[in-house]
């Protein structure tokens, strides 16, 4: 499936530390996401609007991804692809501090804010990073490295936390995700300056550019609608598996590795249909098989089979993943990657912030179970979405 042979030495190189970043960023996060929320609404008693706020935190460092990318428009990119999410790490180490909701929350909502800022540049460090032809796969085996990593974070995370407090384990998880982030700065791949921009260019020109192309509009109309439920869930979840199953750390733990596992499956498959089939037939995969998770859940009244729920989950995350992270390469021009990859992001915020907490508002007035069902209704119009998408792309390829 990765055929890693016949690579120039320098995507060796990239491919070589991206792993190795990978692998480390990995442990870090499968030991420390994956338990925020369950530890917010079981130790620190949060209610979900609280709770919400830590879906919508990722999203609110996207606000400023079209300004972060108008600024590094003329600089080399991997920095601005280092830094980020550096400082965002190190806003965990205060989770000694954190002994109360608001204040974990604060340190959550803040260092993933800053995490989130680096997404135009690392677009731009890829792009130049692998080949157009076998990127989709390079980065699916990266990110089964990233995953591998993550399962046993996850694994050891689920034990530590069940015999050390959060305010301990959470501070060691984010001087490992520093290190890996560190060891990313050696790809070797600087993403060099783009082309000057004219003069009196503003931030508001890439969304006119990324306006007039109907493709990925089509694709981000799409997408939106699919991370939009995904949103909305982020707070359900932890609501259904604490009050409704009563659901441990080892239980969020198996969940995790469960969903991690089968993500691995995904991107070892998804990273190949995406470059043979394209961006809209590997989406409208990726929306047949996250659809058994909110439909599993609705009808649950066991937490073992939550471990389905997480396994699509974990499929469709990993092409999802893919998806997303491509599709500022796939539709733009090199010299608007950065721009296609700001707008995408702050297409991130526009749902991110507002749907956590309708999620919240949507459990707290119909119960955690219902809003399941809201979810699959908003991924159903996904589908019809990305079915004209996949036309007009098709009727576009045959007359070029």
């Amino acid at each position: 499936m990765f055929s890693l042979t016949g690579l120039p030495q320098a995507v060796r190189r990239a491919l070589k530390w991206d792993a190795v970043s990978a692998a480390i960023g990995g442990v870090s996060n499968g030991a420390l996401f994956p338990f925020l929320g369950v530890i917010l609404r079981r130790d620190l008693h949060a209610s979900a609007y609280l709770i919400a706020t830590l879906g919508a935190a990722f999203a609110l460092g996207n606000l400023f991804n079209p300004l972060m990318a108008h600024s590094i428009r003329n600089r080399a990119k991997l920095p601005f692809a280092v830094w980020p999410p550096i400082i965002s790490r190190s806003f965990f180490l205060l989770m000694p501090f954190a002994v109360a909701a608001p204040s974990f929350v604060g340190i959550t909502v803040v260092g993933s804010a800053f995490g989130s800022l680096a997404a135009p540049a690392y677009a731009a460090v890829i792009r130049d990073a692998y080949p157009v032809e076998r990127r989709g796969r390079l980065m699916g085996f990266v990110r089964v490295v990233f995953v591998g990593g993550a399962m046993l974070g996850s694994l050891g995370g689920g034990i530590a936390l069940h015999y050390i407090s959060y305010r301990w384990v959470f501070p060691v998880a984010a001087l490992l995700g520093i290190v890996g982030v560190s060891t990313f700065a050696r790809v070797g791949v600087p993403a060099a300056p783009d082309e000057p921009a004219p003069p009196g260019a503003r931030m508001l020109d890439a969304f006119r550019i990324v306006a007039a192309d109907r493709l990925f509009g089509l694709y981000s109309m799409a997408f939106f609608l699919y991370a939009f439920g995904n949103l909305i869930l982020s707070p359900v979840f932890p609501v259904f598996q604490v009050d409704v199953m009563h659901i441990s750390t080892q239980w969020v733990s198996y969940l995790s590795m469960s969903a991690a596992g089968l993500s691995m499956v995904g991107y070892l498959y998804w990273g190949r249909v995406l470059d043979r089939r394209g961006p809209f037939f590997l989406f409208l995969c990726v929306l047949g098989v996250a659809a058994f998770t909110p439909v599993i859940y609705f009808f649950a009244h066991d937490v073992h089979v939550l471990l389905f729920a997480a396994m699509a989950q974990g499929l469709a995350q990993a092409g999802g993943d893919l998806g997303y992270v491509n599709a500022s390469m796939r539709f733009a021009k090199r010299e608007l990657v950065v721009s296609y990859a700001a707008v995408f992001a702050f297409l991130q915020a526009m749902r991110g912030i507002p749907g956590p907490f309708i999620g919240a508002a949507l459990s707290n007035w119909l119960g955690p179970r219902p809003v399941f069902l809201v979810v699959f209704g908003l991924w159903a119009a996904a589908v019809v979405v990305a079915s004209v998408g996949l036309r007009r792309a098709r009727n576009a390829t045959m007359e070029q």
